[in-house]
């Protein structure tokens, strides 16, 4: 499975060499689930910049969902990478990744063969295993697992930056 998400915000955090994405919206409604709840181990997530980023249209990351555990697990699990999730709501999912591309301010372009990708909403979809096998394929030949740029939202990096 592979989700593509449209971000709003300086997510995900890739402090530690570990990359932990949580605080995806949830419905007002609380009937929509989020990307946190949905995405189990070996699913990928992909974080495309919305026009909150200063990178829209971009990929700002890509991961590879190694665990999802909830808010409580991943604070006894990584204490101090936890320091950045205090105001997060009890309950919420932490999606927990080694295998990612991050790219942030350094967002790069899709491949033109995967420009079907993106779209121009808030939110998050699915697709196709054959597209994720393309963009796997098109990361690895360029790129090693790891961090390539820092965070492009300003709020973010004040945040970041204390962490």
């Amino acid at each position: 499975m592979c989700i593509v998400w449209t971000m709003m915000q300086g997510l995900p955090n890739t402090n530690f060499g570990i990359c932990s994405l949580t605080g995806c919206k949830n419905s007002k409604s609380g009937k929509k689930r989020n990307v946190e709840e949905l995405a189990e181990p070996g699913s990928w997530v992909i974080g495309i910049g919305g026009k909150g980023t200063n990178r829209p249209d971009k990929l700002i990351y890509a991961m590879e969902v190694e665990s999802n555990l909830s808010l409580d697990q991943f604070r006894e699990k990584y204490p101090g990478k936890s320091e950045y999730l205090k105001s997060h709501t009890p309950g919420s999912n932490v999606l927990v990744s080694r295998k990612f591309y991050y790219f942030g301010e350094n967002a790069i372009d899709v491949p033109n063969e995967l420009n079907h990708i993106i779209k121009r909403i808030e939110g998050f979809w699915y697709i196709s295993d054959e597209d994720i096998k393309r963009l796997k394929n098109h990361l690895s030949k360029e790129y090693n697992y790891g961090v390539h740029g820092n965070t492009n939202n300003p709020e973010a990096k004040e945040t970041c930056e204390k962490c």
